[in-house]
């Protein structure tokens, strides 16, 4: 991917960045989509963590209940949403101080590319569903973008359980208040 993303001459970050996308184009989005698992829990808890959140409740879906739950979601008074809304400006200024935001902007157009066609073909033999089908697809777009994002920035990177959890074949929904929602 470096040539796609050209940042050849952050060699450390060209490799951390490569590796991601890697990752992310090898995923079976939605694998294992209705299956409880504890461990899927545990990356929740742990990227909770990692946004400093401590009041929330984590709430697993059938893949029926899916479409109903997201057309419902909102993200007023969720305390998740609101330590995560800062991350993307927090991130954009440690890449602008590294003298590196031209390779953000490469970034945001080339890496929902790499995982688009993937993450759209597993989602929809889960969920045939359009506006479901759509609205997971953008997820996975954020995550991608979010995670390489992070990896560019140069420090930790709060997305890689999130990561970790879709890889497994988990898809993070989102939150309604301080429920997070699970499949």
């Amino acid at each position: 991917m470096s040539e796609n993303i050209n940042v050849a001459e952050v060699d450390l970050q060209t490799k951390s960045i490569d590796a991601m996308v890697n990752r992310l184009q090898a995923i079976h989005w939605g694998k294992k989509a209705g299956q409880q698992n504890l461990e899927a829990e545990e990356k929740v808890i742990e990227f909770m963590d990692n946004l400093n959140v401590n009041s929330y409740e984590i709430k697993w879906l059938s893949k029926e209940e899916v479409p109903e739950t997201i057309s419902c979601l909102t993200f007023e008074g969720s305390e998740m949403w609101e330590s995560l809304k800062e991350i993307p400006e927090e991130l954009s200024r440690k890449i602008k101080e590294a003298g590196h935001e031209k390779y953000l902007l490469d970034l945001g157009d080339r890496v929902p590319e790499l995982v688009f066609h993937g993450a759209y073909s597993h989602l929809f033999q889960q969920f045939e569903e359009k506006k479901t089908v759509e609205y997971l697809v953008g997820l996975a777009m954020y995550v991608s973008v979010m995670s390489c994002t992070a990896e560019l920035a140069e420090g930790k990177n709060i997305f890689i359980s999130i990561v970790d959890l879709i890889e497994a074949g988990h898809l993070p929904i989102g939150p309604e208040g301080n429920t997070f929602y699970l499949i």
